[in-house]
């Protein structure tokens, strides 16, 4: 008999399946990115193209994409992974571990190098000069490494020292505000600087003054930390935390049908898309109507994206144009997309079209964000109501999602624009250099091809809507979908305010703000320790570094650290705030390359997303399986003391407990049993680039990546295999859908209970101790279940990097 009923079920929801998919398509892949494009014309004209440089009136290149230079008379930037140097139609960072021996095959070469250009020079090298960026095409040398080099290029311009330091100093660019990012030296407009300076010289011009002195490194330390850093630190939750109560309210009011700013504007369209849709907003759904329509809904999501992947060659505004995409890469991105991963094994710039990018892409970043969010009300009603088996109208609560995250995307994209983000359907720009190189090939190379295209709209919901899909290979480490400290600093900001938020929005919208806060202050209590953990591993630097006399040492003139992997622009802390605040939520967007973190700096990011991706989650259901966390708390709890557990006057019962259980072994069971079977076999062995325990941990990440929904990755992993394509695909189906069905089970479950009043013995859920309690039920969990693995990984490759890289 369910069989003949789920039919009719399917069918009812198939029609507003399609016609709620089709409107949401065009609202926010085609009327977004359109608006969002048009405003940026008109508002930020320049840097909505690129921020493009002129010289004489060619195009010589942009403000936040790097160039090579070699000739000795140049200021040189940092080594590049691209090929050619500073390949800016391919992003890429090198990805070498701290322990692969091809690290230090590279730093002597380029130690070397550095020596033989410059023998006179007995300073220790500036880390970032001999270390690659995330991106390969870091616009930006340290201050630290635009003095290293003065000696050299005075010289060789036959200019003074002091000259070459007033230049220099006149082009530094210092953190917003002292606080917000790092000091640092753009290198092409340094050294236009110097070739203008040159020729006034040249002609008779009045020489720089003599008196010019280099700046000073000093710099105050707190606890380990440049006081600059432990200040940005502050001001960052200090934001987030200002930010999460009015935003939180208003999706509460959002998701009631409460009056807000935007009611004139939500409401009528709302009621009209309802209306074609055929959908009355007063029908509530029990929860397998509601299970079947999220299904059908996401289904259509993975046939769309797919079917746009393999005939984007027919299609518009592909000005490379691109071919179809193979059907195994095609599959895996459709369901990466459509799972709220954003699994990337494709590079962007060369892979996808900006017709796919928009209304395949950006679309499944609004629709996937939401499905999260609707579940997460659905589970919220679950606990608020009593003795009934409804939780709420999944069509409903999946355009009141779009509307939170519509308005916040347009503001954020925006903001993006006016830092340098792109957003234009232009072809990509062709730049002369103005150091032309000899490649390896002894192709001379004379030209820099710089990508365009509709950019910001899709970063900013990919950080919103913690899905994470980058637009380039590097993803937030790209020099366009990331440009400055303030959008770092803004986009880290985008990755957690709506996980935040939703506490807030969860404790409201059942009776008791502080609820929700107790949740929050639980997540902030576990993230920071692990952020200290990671700062402290990748400031300390790498052992090697130290053992060919390479500077790490932090201070006003340079980050110092593990640099091999991160942007100038950012420095280790806000690398390191960014890789943790991505991991903890389910967004996998990076601005630095984890693959070639430090062992234990690299452990934190992967140890985020094997907890759940509970700290802060991602957008609803990351907070809908930490209340899961909560239920086995109380669970525990209350066979400690001798009482039936509840929480927020809901008895948790048998089950209760089995689905809760399940929901936190299924991503558990996925990642292990996934990592297990890759590195028993060829197919998963032959990808992995870095050697030994770090190879380990490469298939470790790529199979918690995909199990936990999060879409980052340690990307020296060739994962565009037939093999990574499949599996991975499969791992991430079995990390979304059983369990939202199963929390929707659970909602549907607690919502036929009666509530039960608090009594004496009732344990306050929203206390330290419970807090407290709360989070060492997670850690314990969390660490119990990938222990063995990490061992095996990340520690293992820890011991040897201190007791030396030989060993490896």
């Amino acid at each position: 008999m369910y069989i003949p009923n789920l039919l009719s079920v399917i069918m009812k929801q198939g029609k507003p399946a399609a016609i709620i998919f089709i409107l949401l398509t065009i609202i926010t892949g085609v009327i977004y990115p359109l608006v969002v494009t048009g405003i940026a014309q008109i508002a930020f004209p320049w840097q909505s193209h690129g921020s493009i440089i002129y010289n004489d009136g060619e195009i010589t290149g942009s403000e936040h994409i790097g160039q090579q230079f070699s000739s000795s008379g140049y200021f040189w930037g940092r080594p590049s992974a691209t090929t050619p140097f500073y390949n800016s139609s391919l992003s890429s960072g090198s990805n070498v571990g701290p322990t692969n021996p091809k690290l230090r095959e590279r730093i002597q070469a380029s130690i070397a190098t550095l020596k033989k250009i410059s023998p006179e020079s007995e300073q220790f090298i500036p880390v970032d000069l001999i270390t690659t960026s995330a991106s390969g095409l870091d616009p930006d040398i340290s201050i630290s490494s635009a003095y290293y080099q003065i000696p050299r290029v005075a010289k060789e311009r036959n200019l003074s020292d002091n000259e070459i330091t007033a230049l220099v100093n006149q082009q530094i660019q210092g953190p917003l505000g002292g606080i917000i990012g790092e000091n640092r030296v753009n290198v092409l407009r340094l050294n236009q600087a110097l070739d203008r300076y040159q020729i006034s010289i040249n002609n008779g011009g009045i020489h720089l003054s003599s008196q010019i002195q280099p700046i000073s490194d000093e710099t105050t330390f707190i606890s380990g930390m440049r006081e600059k850093d432990l200040l940005q630190c502050i001001l960052f939750f200090l934001v987030l935390f200002v930010l999460t109560i009015p935003l939180g309210r208003f999706m509460a009011s959002i998701y009631q049908g409460e009056p807000t700013f935007l009611s004139k504007i939500i409401n009528p369209l709302e009621r009209r898309i309802l209306i074609i849709s055929g959908i009355d907003a007063k029908e509530e759904m029990d929860w397998k109507t509601f299970a079947v329509s999220l299904i059908i809904f996401n289904v259509l999501g993975v046939l769309v994206v797919f079917l746009l992947q393999v005939i984007q060659q027919y299609l518009p505004l592909n000005p490379l144009h691109l071919g179809p995409v193979n059907t195994d890469l095609a599959l895996n991105t459709a369901v990466s997309f459509a799972t709220n991963t954003n699994w990337q094994a494709y590079a962007g710039e060369t892979t996808i079209s900006y017709l796919t990018q928009m209304i395949g892409l950006t679309v499944q970043n609004f629709l996937s964000a939401a499905t999260g969010m609707a579940v997460l009300v659905a589970l919220i009603y679950g606990f608020s109501r009593r003795q009934t088996k409804n939780i709420g109208n999944f069509w409903v609560l999946l355009l009141r999602s779009v509307w939170i995250l519509l308005p916040l995307s347009i503001l954020l994209s925006l903001i993006l624009v006016s830092q340098g983000s792109i957003q234009n359907f232009d072809s990509p720009i062709t730049a002369h250099l103005l150091d032309p190189i000899t490649s390896k090939d002894n192709l001379d190379v004379t030209e820099q091809i710089i990508p365009q295209g509709p950019a910001a709209s899709q970063i900013a919901i990919k950080l919103l809507g913690t899905n994470g899909g980058g637009v380039f290979n590097v993803n937030s480490a790209h020099p366009y979908e990331n440009p400055t400290p303030l959008s770092n600093f803004i986009e880290i900001l985008a990755l957690l305010l709506i996980p935040a938020s939703l506490c807030y929005t969860f404790g409201r919208m059942v009776g008791s703000a502080k609820k929700g806060i107790a949740l929050l202050i639980a997540m902030t209590l576990i993230l920071l320790p692990l952020i200290g953990v990671c700062f402290w591993s990748e400031q300390t630097g790498n052992p090697l570094f130290s053992q060919f006399g390479i500077d790490q040492t932090p201070s006003a003139l340079q980050s110092g650290g593990n640099m091999e992997g991160k942007e100038v622009r950012f420095g280790i802390f806000t690398s390191v705030l960014f890789a943790v605040s991505t991991t903890a939520t389910s967004c996998g967007a990076v601005n630095s390359m984890h693959d070639s973190f430090t062992p234990l700096g690299g452990m934190i990011p992967l140890l985020m997303i094997q907890f759940g991706e509970i700290i802060f989650g991602g957008v609803g259901s990351g907070l809908a399986v930490m209340i899961i966390y909560v239920i086995i708390a109380m669970f525990i709890a209350g066979l400690m003391v001798g009482r039936t557990p509840e929480y927020l006057g809901k008895k948790i019962e048998p089950g209760e407990m089995t689905l809760a259980v399940v929901i936190i072994l299924i991503p558990i069971a996925t990642i292990l049993i996934g990592s297990a079977l890759a590195v028993m076999i060829e197919p998963g062995t032959s990808s992995i680039f870095n050697p030994r325990a770090h190879g380990l941990t490469e298939i470790l990440y790529a199979f918690s990546s995909a199990g936990g929904n999060n879409g980052s990755a340690f990307a020296g992993l060739n994962a565009n295999t037939l093999f990574y394509n499949t599996a991975l695909a499969i791992g991430m189906l079995i990390g979304r859908y059983p369990l939202l069905i199963l929390i929707l089970a659970l909602a549907g479950s607690f919502a036929k209970k009666k509530i039960t009043p608090p009594s004496g013995g009732t344990l306050q859920d929203h206390r330290p101790l419970f807090i407290i309690w709360l989070v060492f039920v997670i850690i314990t969990i969390g660490v119990l279940s990938f222990l063995p693995a990490l061992a095996l990984g990340p520690i293992a490759e820890y011991f040897i990097q201190i007791g030396g890289i030989s060993h490896v």
